[in-house]
């Protein structure tokens, strides 16, 4: 699995809208938009964005979701991405770590910035 944790401006509706139309124009398959749900009340919002892609490398599916949440000033996104092992040996080759790069890098071309996490 990998994660990644970032803030920026905004509002949760409006990222995730951004994240969906860049995330599906990424790569040469792109991901599949397998479900969204989204709850907003009062100007505070969550956001919960789930892909799945299929990685040819080794033969199998890795999913990235992602949790948006915050008012119409902050914004913070969480993304976990998971699966992607194939073959004999489960091996993912990284497919996971990849998806979860190719969000941090569409959020950082909309200036957001990286967290530290703490490791549990």
């Amino acid at each position: 699995m990998a994660k990644i944790c970032m803030a920026g401006a905004g509002g949760v509706v409006e990222t995730a809208e951004y994240i969906k139309k860049e995330l599906l124009e990424k790569g040469a398959i792109p991901p599949e938009l397998k479900d969204e749900v989204r709850h907003i009340q009062d100007g505070v919002g969550i956001d919960l964005i789930v892909f799945e892609r299929y990685y040819m490398r080794n033969g199998s599916y890795a999913s990235l979701t992602v949790a948006i949440t915050g008012d119409e000033e902050a914004v913070y996104v969480d993304g976990i991405g998971a699966g992607g092992g194939g073959g004999l040996f489960n091996i993912s080759w990284g497919s996971e770590s990849d998806f979860v790069d190719q969000l941090a890098e569409v959020l950082e071309k909309r200036g957001f910035q990286a967290l530290v996490q703490e490791e549990h």
